[in-house]
């Protein structure tokens, strides 16, 4: 009987295979933010950058673990635990300090908008917001493009970008930041109509994308690197893109 299990034991360790084999998991921090990622009815992850982690998990030797949440708390645990990745995150130098970037999948064009109602505001040039109440979300890339240190006495610092629009729709600000896919977003979601807001200054051309933790291990970083880069080079990311994008021209932008 005992050489019986024995033999049981041998046979079993050879044909069902040992935990070891099964791939890690690797969270992947970000924030409700549509088109880009959000949860749709049925509690499911949906959008253009959930698209291309789909795609690109087939050349990576590890499992994608997506973890939704304000976006304050995405990008405090993804500057605070290697190992970590984070999307859709704009590429600023000040980002450049806590993470490595892995690489952008879009650009968008960021811009401050002011309601169509308000003709007397207007903007030549950054510096001109110093005559203006401002609302921005916290940890948004606003804060290092339009070069101010969160202590300035006209910004308003909220949770999201949504908080901010209600507060420019309620006149409760002057102007409020944000990228021209975003904000056409959160105007729908809002419920607000569109025309009752005017793109005031454009800012700049923001490549977004994926980060990683400044410390993360750089094989794994590198894997996600060229997991995205086969995306690009056989036609993958066009063709997402496609999907959830109109063809456009983007103007350039003089900073």
């Amino acid at each position: 009987m005992i050489r019986f299990v024995l033999v049981f034991i041998i046979v079993a360790s050879v044909f069902i295979p040992p935990t070891v084999c099964a791939k890690d998991k690797i969270i992947f921090y970000t924030e409700s933010y549509p088109p880009f990622q959000s949860q749709n009815q049925q509690g499911e992850l949906v959008g253009f950058a959930i698209d291309i982690l789909h795609a690109a998990q087939p050349y990576l030797d590890f499992d994608i673990d997506i973890q939704i949440m304000p976006w304050s708390r995405a990008y405090y645990n993804a500057q605070h635990n290697p190992n970590t990745f984070i999307f859709s995150i704009a590429n600023t130098d000040k980002r450049l300090a806590h993470f490595k970037w892995i690489g952008d999948f879009y650009t968008v064009q960021d811009m401050i908008y002011r309601k169509s109602n308000r003709p007397d505001i207007q903007l030549e040039k950054i510096s001109d917001i110093n005559r203006y109440t401002l609302a921005l979300s916290r940890n948004d890339a606003a804060l290092d493009r339009l070069k101010l240190d969160g202590k300035h006495p006209n910004v308003y610092l909220v949770r999201s970008q949504t908080a901010a629009l209600k507060m420019l729709k309620f006149d409760r600000v002057d102007l409020i930041y944000n990228n021209e896919i975003g904000f056409a977003e959160d105007i729908k979601k809002m419920g607000y109509t569109l025309s009752d807001f005017t793109a005031v200054l454009p800012v700049v051309n923001m490549p977004i994308g994926i980060s990683t933790h400044k410390d993360t291990d750089e094989k794994l970083a590198e894997t996600m690197r060229q997991a995205l880069h086969t995306l690009k080079q056989n036609g993958e990311l066009a063709k997402i893109t496609a999907r959830w994008f109109a063809p456009r021209v983007i103007p350039l932008v003089t900073e």
